[in-house]
C-alpha cells in the first residue's frame, strides 16, 4: 500500500525579483539545496554535479527517534529545478527498514504573482508498505509525513528564502 502526501507552498521575498533572476538562482542545484538543507550534512558526489547525500538530523515520531539518510538528485529542468530522492535509508526503524520504502520529490519554480514573482515549492512524500502492516504502521506513518513536510515547509519559509534573497541581493 502506497501514502502520499502532497504540499505546496509560495515563498515570497523581500526583495522584488523576475521570473529571470530567479530562474537564474535555481539553476544551480546547490544553492537552493543549501537554503533548504543543513550545509554541513549536505554533500555533493562526483561525477556531474547534480547527485548529493544528506544525513538528516534525528526527529522523534511517536516515541521513535528518526534519522534518514538519502541520496538526492537535483537537475535543472528549465523554468523547474526537481529535486528527487533516488535512495533512502531511515536509522531507527530496526527491523521496519526493510519492509517500508519511502519517496520525496520536490519541484522549485518561479511563479508570477500579483505584485511580483515569488518561488513556489512542491513537494511529494511517499512511503510504500506491505498490506500486512497497513493497520499497525499506517497512522504512525501519516504523521511521520506530515511532520516531514512541516519541515520541509518551514526550510522553504526561511533558509530557502535567505538565500535566494543574499543571492538576489548579490546579482543585482
Amino acid at each position: 500500500m502506497r501514502l502520499e502526501q502532497v504540499r505546496v507552498c509560495r515563498v515570497v521575498l523581500d526583495a522584488p525579483a523576475t521570473q529571470e533572476q530567479l530562474q537564474l538562482f535555481l539553476s544551480r542545484p546547490l544553492r537552493p539545496l543549501r537554503g533548504l538543507l543543513d550545509g554541513e550534512r549536505l554533500v555533493r558526489l562526483p561525477g556531474d554535479g547534480e547527485h548529493f547525500t544528506y544525513a538528516s538530523k534525528p526527529y522523534r515520531v511517536v516515541g521513535w527517534t528518526l534519522q534518514p539518510r538519502v541520496q538526492l538528485q537535483a537537475s535543472w529542468e528549465l523554468p523547474q529545478l526537481r529535486i528527487t530522492q533516488t535512495v533512502c535509508r531511515v536509522q531507527g526503524l530496526g527491523a521496519w527498514q526493510d519492509q517500508l520504502r519511502f519517496g520525496l520529490e520536490a519541484i522549485l519554480r518561479p511563479v508570477q504573482q500579483n505584485d511580483g514573482c515569488v518561488l513556489e515549492a512542491e513537494a511529494t512524500v511517499s512511503a510504500d508498505l506491505p498490506a500486512a502492516v497497513v493497520t499497525m504502521a499506517a497512522p504512525m506513518l501519516r504523521l511521520g509525513l506530515s511532520q516531514l513536510l512541516d519541515r520541509l515547509e518551514r526550510r522553504c519559509h526561511r533558509g530557502l528564502r535567505r538565500k535566494a534573497e543574499a543571492w538576489l541581493h548579490r546579482a543585482t
